[in-house]
C-alpha cells in the first residue's frame, strides 16, 4: 500500500480518538464534575454540532488552500483543544472547548480522503477511501479503549492527554509523508451546486440518519455496557474493543459492497444497523444472564461493521457525481456524519432523561428505519 495514503489514516485516527475518548468514562466524569450522565453525554452533541456547522463553511472559505497544509493546521488545533479539555475545570468549559475543536476538526475527514483519491485511479478509489478511514476504526480499536484504561487508572483527564499525544503524532507523520501542493480545482459557489447533484442529497441524508441511529446508544456506551453486563472500570475498555474490530472489518466490506448499487448495499447495511440497535435495548431491558456479554460483544461489533461499511459506499457515489467538487461533497457528507452523531446523542440523552437508558436502542432503530426507507428510494 502507498505509504502516503497510509499516513493519511492518522488524521481520522486522531479525530476519532479525540471525538470519543471520554465515552467509556461518562460515569466517572459525571461524578467528578457534579453533573448527570445525560449531561456528559451531550459533549458529543456539542462536538458534532460544531463539526456539522464548521465543515461546509470552512471547506468553502479555505477551498484555495493547499490541502496538506490545511490538514496540518486542523491537527494542530485539535491537539491544542484536547490539551485544553484535559485542563478544563468544569463541564461548561469542556463543552466550549469541544465546540471550538469540532468546528475546525470537521475538515479532517474530507481533507484526508480528498488527498487520498488524488493519488489513485478512479477504479480503486473505494479501496483508498477505506484505507484512510481505517484510521477512524483504529480510534475505536486502540485509542478509545486505551483512553478508558488510562482514565480508570489515572482519572478521566488522562484520556484527553492521550488524545493530545495522538493528534500531535498525526501532525508529524502527515507532515513527513502526505502529498503536498494539492488544491481543490473548483472553488466557489459552483462547488456546492456540483456537490449536490443527482442522488447526493439523499446519500447525505442517509448518512445523517445512519449515524444518528448508532449514536443514540454509542454516545452512552460506558453506561450501556454497565447496564447490559454489570461491567465497570477497565472492563469497559475490553468490551469497547468489539466496536473497533467491527469497524475494522466494516470498511473493507463496504469497499466490496460499493461494487453493487448503492441502493442494494445501503439497504443491507441499514437493515443490520436497525437490528443491532434493537439488540442493544434487548440486552439492557432483559436479564440475559450468562449470554449478556457475548450478545453485547456481537451487537457492538456487528453494529459498528455495518455503520462503517456505509461510508465507502456513500463516498464512492458522492465522488463519482461531484467530480472536481469532491472535497465539498465530502465536507457536506462529513457534516451529515457529525450532525447524525449530534442527533443520536441528543436522542439518546432525551430518552435516557425522560424514559430510561434501556430504550435508547429502540430510538436508534427508528432512525435506522427512516434511513432504510430513504435508501430504498435511491436510483444508483
Amino acid at each position: 500500500m502507498n505509504p502516503r495514503i497510509l499516513s493519511l489514516a492518522f488524521a481520522p485516527f486522531a479525530l476519532g480518538t479525540s471525538a470519543f475518548i471520554y465515552i467509556g468514562l461518562i460515569e466517572p466524569m459525571s461524578q467528578d464534575l457534579g453533573v448527570g450522565i445525560a449531561s456528559v453525554g451531550q459533549l458529543q452533541t456539542v462536538f458534532a454540532l460544531a463539526c456539522g456547522i464548521g465543515g461546509p463553511i470552512l471547506a468553502r472559505l479555505f477551498s484555495k488552500f493547499d490541502r496538506k497544509q490545511l490538514l496540518l493546521w486542523v491537527l494542530a488545533i485539535l491537539a491544542i483543544m484536547n490539551l485544553g479539555s484535559a485542563l478544563a475545570p468544569d463541564l461548561i468549559t469542556i463543552a466550549s472547548i469541544r465546540f471550538a475543536a469540532g468546528f475546525f476538526a470537521a475538515l479532517t475527514l474530507p481533507l484526508a480522503t480528498t488527498l487520498a483519491v488524488t493519488l489513485v485511479p478512479e477504479e480503486i478509489r473505494p479501496k483508498a477511501i477505506a484505507t484512510v478511514l481505517a484510521g477512524y476504526t483504529l480510534a475505536f480499536l486502540i485509542g478509545i479503549p486505551i483512553g478508558s484504561i488510562l482514565g480508570d487508572i489515572y482519572g478521566w483527564r488522562a484520556a484527553f492527554w492521550l488524545a493530545t499525544s495522538i493528534s500531535a503524532a498525526a501532525f508529524i507523520i502527515i507532515g513527513v509523508f502526505a502529498p503536498a501542493h494539492i488544491h481543490a480545482p473548483e472553488p466557489g459557489a459552483s462547488s456546492f451546486r456540483r456537490a449536490l447533484v443527482g442522488e447526493n442529497p439523499k446519500l447525505m441524508a442517509i448518512t445523517m440518519l445512519g449515524f444518528g441511529a448508532t449514536f443514540a446508544t454509542v454516545s452512552f456506551i460506558g453506561p450501556v455496557i454497565t447496564a447490559s453486563t454489570g461491567i465497570t472500570g477497565t472492563g469497559i475498555a475490553a468490551i469497547q474493543l468489539s466496536t473497533g474490530i467491527g469497524s475494522l472489518l466494516g470498511l473493507p466490506a463496504g469497499a466490496m459492497l460499493a461494487r453493487l448499487s448503492a441502493r442494494t448495499a445501503l439497504s443491507i447495511l441499514l437493515s443490520v444497523v436497525l437490528l443491532t440497535q434493537l439488540l442493544f435495548s434487548v440486552g439492557m431491558l432483559l436479564d440475559l444472564g450468562a449470554l449478556s456479554i457475548p450478545v453485547l460483544v456481537f451487537t457492538m461489533a456487528l453494529n459498528s461493521a455495518a455503520l462503517f461499511a456505509t461510508t465507502p459506499v456513500a463516498q464512492t457515489q458522492l465522488a463519482i457525481a461531484a467530480g472536481p467538487a469532491t472535497t465539498i461533497a465530502f465536507a457536506l457528507n462529513g457534516s451529515m456524519v457529525y450532525s447524525g452523531q449530534g442527533l443520536g446523542s441528543s436522542l439518546g440523552g432525551a430518552v435516557t432523561s425522560s424514559i430510561d437508558l434501556g430504550w435508547t436502542g429502540v430510538a436508534g432503530a427508528v432512525a435506522a428505519f427512516l434511513a432504510l426507507l430513504l435508501a430504498q428510494r435511491l436510483r444508483v
